[in-house]
């Protein structure tokens, strides 16, 4: 990031595991799709299935981002809230993955 990240703990435990299990969806969804481009399949073909793996990774960051909220800036709102650089990076996070 920027300089103003917090140091806080990483993903954990059950959103941890499921984004695991996203990624891993994704990671054969993209090999899928070097061997369908080796194949030399229709592009509009491609295209669908390079959307749906964007979809798949949209949803894998989303549930990183929650986990984000729920642990990092709700600690560092509960810990007073006085520390600006949270907000700093709140907005930097919302904004590079909205």
């Amino acid at each position: 990031m920027d300089g103003t990240e917090f140091t806080r703990g990483p993903l954990t435990g059950d959103a941890a595991d499921d984004v695991l299990r996203r990624l891993a969806r994704v990671s054969g969804q993209v090999q899928g799709i070097s061997r369908m481009v080796r194949e030399g399949r229709h592009c509009v073909e491609v295209l669908d299935q390079l959307a749906s793996a964007q979809k798949a990774l949209d949803a894998a960051s989303r549930q990183v981002v929650r986990h984000y909220l729920e642990h990092t800036v709700a600690e560092a709102a509960t810990d007073g809230g006085n520390d600006p650089r949270i907000f700093d990076e709140l907005m930097t996070v919302l904004f590079r993955h909205r």
